[in-house]
């Protein structure tokens, strides 16, 4: 006896004879399969947000770098504009130390330096004078505030009597 081949197929029926009934499919509502359908992600779907996810990845590294040193530029920038400032301010200065009379007046206003012929006055108790001009000013005899009550009883008393 010879082996035979195992059948792929269900065997047909002969010709002019009836096939068998199948049975038919259960019904589905196609509202829950539509929805689970468009859950699911396509094995399509999954790579092309793969692929963007690298390419992102890729990108952001160097553009992150080159906003720190966009920074750092910026930073240099600003360092530079005030370094030209202050080489402009000393040359004013180098400037202002080329004139005698600028000399004079730094002179006699930081070291106390006077002219041939003129006297220097230096006042060594300066809370004297302070308390000199704090003379001119009215000494209160109470806080304000009492005062202040005062005179509102006042104006009372006198509504009261007219």
């Amino acid at each position: 006896m010879v082996p035979s081949k195992p059948r792929r197929s269900a065997p047909k029926s002969a010709p002019g004879k009836a096939s068998p009934r199948r049975r038919p499919r259960p019904v589905v509502e196609a509202d829950e399969s539509a929805e689970v359908r468009g859950r699911r992600m396509s094995w399509r779907t999954g790579m092309f947000l793969l692929v963007i996810a690298i390419v992102l990845f890729a990108f952001l590294s160097p553009l992150n770098s080159a906003l720190k040193q966009a920074q750092q530029i910026a930073a240099l920038n600003n360092e530079i504009e005030t370094t030209k400032s202050e080489v402009k301010s000393l040359e004013q200065k180098n400037e202002n130390l080329k004139d005698p009379d600028y000399i004079k007046r730094k002179a006699r206003a930081d070291q106390y330096y006077v002219e041939k012929g003129k006297n220097a006055v230096i006042v060594t108790n300066q809370e004297a004078v302070d308390e000199d001009s704090k003379s001119d000013e009215p000494v209160r005899k109470q806080a304000w505030y009492l005062e202040l009550l005062e005179s509102i009883q006042e104006v009372g008393n006198t509504v009261e009597k007219n």
